[in-house]
Formats: C-alpha cells, structure tokens, sequence
C-alpha cells in the first residue's frame, strides 16, 4: 500500500500541468517535456528576440536576411514558446485566447491596427515592451506605452495555456462567431 501511495504520489508530481495567473511567478509554460516559470521566460524571450533586432524588414520574408512581423513571431513562438503558429497575421489572430492589454504576459501575442495599414503583430516581451517586425525600423523592440502602439493596439492573445487552439481560422470562427465582426476587413 505505501508503495501503491508513492508511486501515486510520483506520478501526481511528474503530470504535465498548466496554470495561468495574473502574477508572473504563478503561470507555467509547457515547453516539450520542461517547464519554464513565466518570470524565467522573459529574459529567454529577450535574448531570442535581441539575436533579431537590426534584421531588415521584408515582405514575406522569414529569415535573418529579412523577416516580416508574422514571421517573427512565429519563429520567436516557436523556438523559445515550442508553440507551432500560423503564418499569416489573420490566422495568428484566432491562436489562443484573448488577454486584456493591462494582462499580457511575457510570450503573449499583440495585435495592432495602425492607422496607415491595415494590421500588425509582435510578441510581448514583459515590461510593457514587444518585438516586432516594421517598414520604418526593421526589427526592433519597442514600447507599448508609445503614444503611437498605445493607440493603435487592438488585442492580445495568450498563445501558451490549456485553452490554446491551433485549429484553422475557419473552424474557430464556426464555434466561436464573435471573432467574424472582428476580422471585417481583413
């Protein structure tokens, strides 16, 4: 019985579990077979993002000789989050859940509407900071709280959490049809 009891014990401790605060210490990320604390996610999420900073701004782009914004995320998602993103801005959109701006986290996706283009995307680095892709600055890390960004934001998404969804955009959109209103125009 006490082995019956231990091994039970064991196994409750090796689960793979997910948990999401709004404190950083709380939230857990599952990554392969590790986890990694939120608090430890930032400063790996930012030298992943500082190896990109000064790449130039390409359409279509997807390597270091040039990326464009969705590519960089979903790279930056991929190699540090071990989440899998579409490639399209529109299809990152219906990854994950919706996260008020004064709720994002590090690894969080931010989206944006610009007044000159159409959409935009970067990744939440912490600190009221996000990586991304841009015409005018190339890669580069900027602040939310720009009057530029602070105005043009428009969602946050939590790509990392037991409610993450990876299904096509057309499929969320069937069980979910409050995102249809949102996506007008894109």
């Amino acid at each position: 019985m006490r082995i019956l009891g231990a091994a039970l014990l064991l196994l409750s401790g090796c689960s793979a579990g997910q948990s999401l605060s709004t404190g950083n210490s709380q939230m857990a990320v599952e990554s392969g077979s590790s986890v990694a604390r939120a608090a430890d996610l930032e400063p790996l999420l930012r030298s992943r993002a500082q190896e990109w900073v000064g790449v130039p701004y390409l359409e279509g782009g997807d390597s270091r000789a040039g990326v464009d914004a969705p590519a960089l995320v979903q790279i930056l998602a991929g190699d540090v989050l071990g989440v899998e993103l579409p490639r399209s801005t529109t299809r990152q959109l219906g990854v994950g859940e919706e996260i008020r701006q004064q709720d994002l986290l590090a690894g969080d996706i931010v989206f944006f509407r610009p007044t000159n283009r159409p959409r935009h995307v970067g990744i939440y680095l912490g600190s009221r900071e996000f990586i991304h892709s841009w015409p005018e600055s190339d890669v580069s890390i900027v602040r939310l709280d720009d009057s530029y960004w602070s105005g043009a934001f428009w969602a946050g998404r939590r790509i990392v959490a037991d409610t993450v969804s990876t299904q096509p955009i057309q499929a969320q959109e069937e069980r979910t049809p409050r995102h249809r209103t949102r996506r007008v125009g894109w």
